[in-house]
């Protein structure tokens, strides 16, 4: 997958088509809501992977495909938030081209949910570089599960990037992609051997700590963990000392989510480039003071110890930052 080019004019012509015939924006999930459709949308199942992966590669469209990953939570506890992320991050794709220079990014959409009681805790989307992306989007179930234990299953997503994907950015040039989730809650340490094995469709044994995937996954992966501030959780210290014990200066507290198309490609222009967060800021076209802050503020530790990636890192010496920061062992 990833072939073709992105179309903001189409997005926003199938934005008006949908509107006009009354149609909803994410049909599928209408469509499991009104009994019309069950189970995860064949697209996005991770238990029907073509080969159990998926794949970024390099096309004569897209020659140095740059692979990005965002999965967000649709639990309860976000409220509309995934509502309003699936709207806003169709524009992902046009920031990351238009406005941060990326050119040849390759998007990959995804929920996420708890396993110990949610049907479709994950779901998983192919890399993209047209409007398929959208297409992605609209298939999704915004399921509004949950268990209430303050926890989510995010560890599924790190699974899912470390031992489900192939990229030829990492196999072909040793550069690793990006993996964002975004959410509102804690994080099950631990994922269960059933959850696995229902969940991909393969037989696991034991189950697998969130600790050992995350190391795995950041071999390929620079990985970061978007917090939603204006979630159902703002104020739970304890929460957000595990995500900062678990990714140091990558756990991004997000206090306004309709900034996260801003804020993901901040953070990909930082570590793609050298430019200053001010430079960085004004390429992103941000004007308004207080989203000018909020970006910023997501930014500002993420380059104070960046190792730019456009340095290829998958066979070079440990080089990532120092002190505290987990990220600095990869």
């Amino acid at each position: 997958m990833g072939g073709g080019s992105w179309s903001s004019d189409a997005y926003t012509s199938g934005t008006r088509h949908r509107l006009a015939k009354g149609l909803a924006d994410f049909g599928y999930d209408q469509d499991i809501k009104t009994g019309k459709a069950s189970g995860i949308h064949p697209d996005l199942d991770p238990s029907k992977m073509k080969d159990g992966i998926r794949e970024s590669r390099d096309s004569a469209d897209h020659p140095e495909s740059l692979p990005i990953i965002m999965i967000f939570d649709v639990t309860g506890s976000m409220g509309r938030i995934p509502e309003m992320l699936q709207k806003k991050l169709a524009n992902l794709m046009d920031i990351v081209i238009s406005k941060a220079g990326i050119a040849n990014p390759q998007i990959l959409m995804g929920a996420v949910g708890d396993a110990t009681c949610d049907r479709y805790p994950l779901q998983v989307g192919q890399f993209e570089s047209d409007n398929r992306l959208d297409e992605q989007l609209r298939n999704i179930i915004l399921e509004g599960g949950g268990g209430g234990q303050v926890m989510e299953s995010y560890g599924f997503a790190y699974r899912f990037a470390a031992r489900h994907t192939a990229t030829d950015s990492f196999e072909k040039r040793g550069k690793k992609g990006y993996l964002f989730t975004m959410g509102d809650e804690g994080y099950w340490p631990v994922l269960q051997s059933e959850q696995i094995s229902a969940i991909f469709g393969e037989h696991a044994t034991e189950g697998e700590s969130v600790d050992m995937l995350l190391t795995e996954t950041l071999e390929q992966w620079e990985v970061f963990h978007l917090f939603a501030m204006d979630g159902s959780y703002p104020d739970r210290i304890d929460v957000h000392d595990s995500w900062s014990k678990l990714l140091g200066e990558r756990f991004v507290k997000v206090n306004d989510s309709s900034l996260v198309c801003e804020i993901i490609a901040g953070l990909i222009y930082a570590l793609e480039s050298a430019k200053s967060v001010d430079q960085i800021v004004t390429d992103l076209g941000i004007s308004d003071p207080s989203m000018i802050n909020e970006v910023s503020g997501a930014i500002v530790p993420v380059v104070a110890s960046r190792v730019p990636s456009h340095m290829a890192q998958g066979n070079l010496p440990e080089e990532h930052g120092t002190g505290n920061d987990p990220l600095s062992k990869v």
